[in-house]
């Protein structure tokens, strides 16, 4: 067996003897003492720990022993927690499991997804049972028991994913494990939003789950003298009363724990002793591990700046996501970070006022914004956006608290400095109540049916360009008190109709049509100050009708 002392100390003297005790222990017990948060982008589980691993070289001998490729997740979290829990929940999410195997000057990590890969214990793959280890030079299985424990039969789960919303991905399936003729007890579980993107994802997952119930449907404890004992390694049982007619099959089984116990006879004289406890199973039970290792989770929400690539002002996707650094992710930050600022963590989906099939509110945090992130059930792994503050360097829009009546949107044009901006402005202190509307450039205002607008005093309209209005069918104009007043002060004014054009005070009146022009009054006063010329082919003065 080999390990590395992790604890020594002296535990009192007997005699001209003196106690000392000591633990021995895997490499793998290091990464127990060091705690890390982090992010890992489209990575399988496989990769993932062979990164943190590698953080332990050269104590860190491992190896991946796999019957199938491991997929690659888009986003896996570190929080919080040490790497030692990170790695054993990250294999129990996979449904792998670890043994070590042990040289005279190294052990070895074996990672695998398959008990059936297990080899047989190199020194002794036959044990035989004996009852009793008096008089037994031989190694030997002495004392050997097996426990039933029933186990619900039946799992069945279900997701969303909002990538697929009308799929919630239903599993079920059902345990081979025979417990006679009782009820398949089912265990209904939703371990998060998108768990699994199809359904072969989520029987995978359900397998796993399964096959770890399955393992605690019988166990075998037994005690015995056998040297060669060491968990991750199978043997075949002989000799045993309730075995001996099984098949082979039936009598291979794996080692699951092994406690080992020695003592020397330097206090009594009396010979030295060695026994060991241990559990297994049958080898042709597919072995999964319990998932049993806490899940870290982050206990509401936090805040987080929103990123994009070099000179980007709005970094965003189809659905409106966007890219975060947290506070706490170290490894994203700084001029010796490997990592794009733009790949600080995966798309996070922004929550918005209204969110429909293609209608709604939308409003996308921008580069440099610091935006309130929640997560799905509490996991590191789903963050969502639900809003954003304001800090010293954002600062709202109007001065506070002097302009604490007001309220509204004050956007930014892009690419464009603080005074170019489109603005919705509410005023509402009291004798003072207005609705303020900018618009940097353009504005458009379309209506589909009837516009009304009531103006309860003045209303004042400025154009620094040309003013043009089209209407399809009729216009007017009341004044119902005071005088209407049309100037220009540079060029002329151009009334235009294809038929009549009729100017009427009272009685009197002009009417324009193409073919004449009549004035009609009581009296008609025409003053020429230079002279005056009536001109035509014909001028009749006081003709009788």
């Amino acid at each position: 067996m080999h390990g590395y002392i992790t604890q020594f100390g002296n535990s009192g003297s007997q005699g001209n003897l003196t106690h000392y005790s000591a633990t021995l222990t895997p490499w793998l017990w290091m990464l127990g003492k060091r705690f890390n948060s982090r992010i890992f982008q489209n990575q399988s589980v496989e990769q993932v720990i062979s990164s943190v691993f590698a953080d332990y070289a050269p104590l860190a001998q491992y190896e991946f022993r796999l019957l199938g490729d491991l997929p690659s997740r888009s986003y896996i979290t570190q929080y919080r927690e040490s790497d030692l829990n990170f790695v054993l929940r990250l294999l129990e999410s996979e449904g792998l499991f670890f043994y070590f195997e042990h040289s005279a000057d190294q052990h070895t990590l074996i990672i695998t997804d398959a008990s059936n890969l297990l080899k047989p214990l190199p020194q002794q793959p036959t044990i035989r049972y004996h009852s009793t280890s008096i008089n037994e030079t031989a190694d030997s299985i002495f004392r050997w028991s097996g426990h039933r424990q029933l186990q619900s039969g039946k799992i069945a789960v279900q997701t969303f994913d909002y990538k697929q919303p009308d799929h919630l991905l239903p599993v079920n399936l059902q345990s081979l494990n025979q417990q006679g003729d009782v009820t398949a007890y089912e265990i209904y579980d939703f371990p998060g939003q998108y768990t699994h993107a199809s359904s072969a994802d989520g029987e995978r997952l359900v397998r796993h789950r399964i096959e770890a119930l399955e393992v605690q449907g019988k166990i075998f404890s037994g005690a015995s003298n056998c040297r060669a004992m060491c968990p991750g390694f199978t043997f075949e049982l002989t000799q045993h009363h309730e075995h001996d007619r099984d098949t082979i099959e039936d009598r291979q089984f794996q080692l699951l724990t092994v406690n080992h116990q020695g003592s020397n006879n330097y206090l009594t004289g009396s010979e030295a002793g060695y026994q060991n406890t241990f559990t297994c199973i049958r080898k042709k039970i597919p072995f999964r591990a319990q998932p049993l290792t806490h899940r870290p989770t982050v206990h509401g929400p936090q805040t987080a700046i929103v990123v994009g690539p070099p000179g980007e002002e709005i970094f965003t996707d189809d659905m409106g996501r966007v890219k975060v650094h947290f506070h706490w992710d170290r490894e994203s930050r700084g001029a010796n970070s490997q990592r794009k600022k733009e790949e600080s963590s995966c798309w996070v989906r922004v929550s918005q006022t209204s969110a429909s099939g293609g209608f709604g509110s939308i409003h996308i945090p921008r580069v440099g914004d610091e935006v309130v992130v929640s997560f799905l059930d509490g996991q590191p792994d789903r963050p969502l956006i639900t809003g954003s503050v304001y800090n010293s360097k954002n600062t709202p829009p109007w001065s506070l608290p002097a302009n604490k009546t007001q309220s509204g949107f004050l956007t930014r044009s892009t690419k464009g400095s603080g005074a170019n901006a489109n603005s919705l402005l509410f005023e509402d202190k009291q004798g003072s109540e207005r609705i303020s509307v900018h618009a940097e450039r353009n504005m458009d205002t379309e209506v589909e049916h009837d516009e009304s607008l009531s103006v309860g005093n003045n209303r004042v309209t400025n154009v620094g360009g040309s003013h043009t209005e089209t209407v399809k069918k009729d216009a007017a104009i009341t004044v119902l008190e005071g005088d209407f007043t049309l100037t220009t002060t540079q060029q002329g004014i151009h009334l235009y109709a294809k038929t009549t054009v009729i100017l009427q005070v009272g009685n009197s009146s002009i009417v324009m049509t193409p073919e004449s022009i009549v004035l009609k009054a009581d009296a008609i006063l025409i003053e020429g100050n230079q002279g005056t010329t009536v001109q035509g082919k014909t001028v009749h003065i006081n003709q009788d009708s």
